[in-house]
């Protein structure tokens, strides 16, 4: 069951990525549209305000698009790491280090007298 919990979140880490990666094209796109408008402004070819009053619009949706992505990815990557709320714990660190410390204390104190 848990390896079925791991797979479902490496696809939606990769579904994640992907989105990312579609909000990044559209946000260039949208970027060079701007561009092409700041030319027609400064040239004096814009007739319409609510052609630039709608790009504004679409580029603000898709950064706030983009910003909750890139929230969901993060958050993806911490469970991936285990971390839950402020921090996450390594069990295998955790555990080769208190292995280290039971071999120094058998050393120490006798082997054979603290168990495996």
């Amino acid at each position: 069951m848990e390896n079925d919990v791991l797979i479902l979140v490496r696809d939606e880490t990769a579904r994640l990525e992907e989105q990312r990666d579609e909000i990044a094209e559209t946000l260039r796109e949208l970027s060079q549209e701007l561009r092409d408008l700041r030319a027609r402004v400064r040239e004096g070819d814009l007739k319409d305000s609510q052609e630039a009053g709608k790009l504004l619009g679409h580029l603000r949706y898709w950064l706030k698009a983009a910003n909750e992505t890139e929230a969901q990815l993060a958050e993806q990557r911490r469970k991936r790491a285990g971390i839950s709320g402020a921090y996450g714990l390594d069990l295998d660190r955790a555990r080769a280090d208190i292995g280290c410390r039971l071999d120094r204390i058998r050393r120490c104190c006798g082997e054979g007298e603290l168990p495996e």
